[in-house]
């Protein structure tokens, strides 16, 4: 990953991720010794640097860390806001892990990434919320469709 280069009052900061640590020119410090805060998907660190505190994203669903100071994203320079799963999401939740508990390891497996592209698009906010709604269904649908007709080959393999 690459590494975030941050000025404060006009020294330099090189942070860069890595695994349970955050590494500040040159020094480790590891998370579980930072203040922290969970917020949805987010568990927030704040990081001191210098007179300043950064703020370190890591996505506790499906990994994935970010970096902000006083509300702009460290790596882009954009304003940053963390993005929150909507709470209509869950209900495609429901319905993928009734696939994990009737689908045996593939109904597992699909779940599973069902719920990852569910959360990705869900907390997409490029797309009006009617879209999100109808790719969440469109996905959940996919992987009810692939999860039967996997069992039906098999069936078919095994019967025919």
């Amino acid at each position: 990953m690459k590494p975030w280069n941050v000025v404060v009052d006009g020294k330099q900061y090189e942070v860069k991720a890595k695994g349970s640590s955050v590494v500040v020119n040159g020094e480790k410090v590891k998370l579980k010794n930072l203040m922290s805060k969970k917020d949805g998907m987010w568990k927030i660190y704040e990081l001191p640097l210098g007179p300043k505190k950064a703020q370190y994203y890591v996505n506790t669903w499906i990994g994935g860390v970010k970096m902000a100071m006083d509300g702009v994203d460290c790596a882009t320079g954009k304003p940053f806001t963390p993005q929150k799963l909507p709470k209509w999401a869950y209900i495609f939740f429901v319905g993928f892990l009734a696939l994990a508990a009737l689908g045996g390891a593939v109904g597992w497996l699909m779940a599973i990434i069902g719920i990852v592209a569910s959360t990705s698009v869900s907390c997409n906010e490029n797309f009006s919320t009617p879209v999100r709604v109808l790719l969440d269904l469109g996905i959940l649908i996919i992987c009810w469709a692939l999860v039967f007709g996997i069992a039906v080959m098999i069936a078919g393999a095994v019967y025919g």
